[in-house]
């Protein structure tokens, strides 16, 4: 008795765990693929190097529990620099001017989002690596906290991106670091569409 007992428990999990894992797959099949622009504004001391911001991304996502998608995104965003900085040596009287450069980073990160108000309205956040591609900037760990109104197959969204790979601007020549940037803060708006 206890051996059909134990046998029909395994039946039991063994078919609900199949059905579990084919729900899920149908699930990944059937994700959506959301592709973004944005225009943003520096906050922190990356407003000291850059005046303004923009990127785009692709992102693949699929539900796992009603309202909950979660998947994986991939984009670009870049900091136009604004201005140089100058120190004066007072030793030898001599000025040392440097323009700041426009830095890049292409942003890796797991991504997730949570639907209210039948799918009206929803709030979501990226999380991983942002390489530096071009300019004085660090690799650094992005996240990117976003609000978001679906209209349907448009969305617009507000967020805040944030990349800790800071900047140091120096000169080998003086050996000193006159402007230290600690990341690359923004806040953004854009447009998504969703195929």
């Amino acid at each position: 008795m206890k051996k059909m007992f134990l046998f029909a428990a395994i039946a039991v999990f063994g078919l609900t765990s199949m059905n579990a894992q084919n729900d899920f797959a149908d699930k990944a099949k059937n994700g959506g693929f959301y592709v973004g622009a944005n225009i943003g504004l520096p906050l922190s001391t990356a407003s000291d190097i850059a005046a303004f911001n923009f990127g785009f991304d692709g992102a693949y996502l699929f539900e796992v529990i009603d309202n909950l998608e979660i998947g994986g995104l991939v984009g670009y965003t870049h900091f136009i620099a604004d201005g140089d900085y100058t120190y004066y040596n007072y030793g030898n009287g001599n000025y040392l001017v440097r323009n700041y450069k426009d830095a890049s980073f292409i942003p890796i990160a797991a991504s997730a989002r949570y639907y209210f108000a039948d799918h009206k309205f929803f709030g979501g956040l990226d999380l991983g690596v942002g390489v530096n591609v071009s300019g004085d900037a660090k690799s650094g760990f992005y996240a990117r906290p976003k609000f978001g109104f679906d209209l349907g197959v448009v969305s617009l969204i507000a967020s805040f991106q944030s990349i800790s790979g800071g900047v140091d601007y120096g000169d080998s020549y003086y050996g000193g670091t006159y402007v230290t940037g600690n990341g690359f803060n923004s806040f953004n708006f854009g447009v998504e569409f969703g195929f």
